[in-house]
Order: structure tokens, then sequence, then C-alpha cells
């Protein structure tokens, strides 16, 4: 099962909004299709989060989700202005969205 946290809407196109969202689920299983929940698709750059095991996926421009990078255990945690990680990792903050350099 998976559902909508939050979401941040972006624009509308054909008639769908299209939105930033913060997505919880009960496992890896349940990640999500970009046009899975009805009247919107999700952008890239939004995160679920796996409730199971606290891992966390960004859906990126191809509409992959893309396991997160964690590092010393304290992991990362995504919100739509920030993106907490450990102090060797560059990151550059563009309006609400992070964007972290591949390691």
């Amino acid at each position: 099962m998976n559902w909508i946290i939050s979401e941040k809407f972006i624009r509308y196109s054909d008639g769908k909004a299209i939105v930033l969202a913060n997505i919880g689920m009960d496992s890896t299983a349940d990640l999500p299709e970009a046009n899975a929940f009805e009247g919107r698709l999700l952008e890239k750059g939004s995160v679920a989060h796996d409730i199971d095991t606290g891992d966390c996926y960004c859906l990126n421009s191809s509409g992959v989700w893309k396991k997160q990078k964690t590092a010393g255990g304290g992991g990362i945690i995504p919100t739509f202005s920030t993106i907490q990680t450990a102090a060797t990792r560059s990151m550059a903050v563009v309006g609400d969205l992070v964007i972290t350099e591949e390691e």
C-alpha cells in the first residue's frame, strides 16, 4: 500500500495536476508509477519512504525510482526544502529541490 503524505502543486498538464509528492509505502514493492494517483502525475524529485526498511527513493526524470545513498547510519531526511546528508556530500538548493552530486 502507498499513500501521499504531502504534495506541492507544480502545474497542470493534460487535465492532471503535476505534483512533487512525499509518499509513504509499506514496502519497496509498493513504489508507485508516476500516474498511480488519480488526477495527479508525480514530478521528478518526488520522494517515497519505505516504512518497512526506512529506505528512501527519489523519482528521476525517466520516471524510475532510485534508492538514495545514506551515510553513517544517519541517512537522509527528505523534505521539499532540504535534504540533510553527511557533511562530505555536495548539495545545491534550486527552489524547493535539493540536488546532490553522485558519490
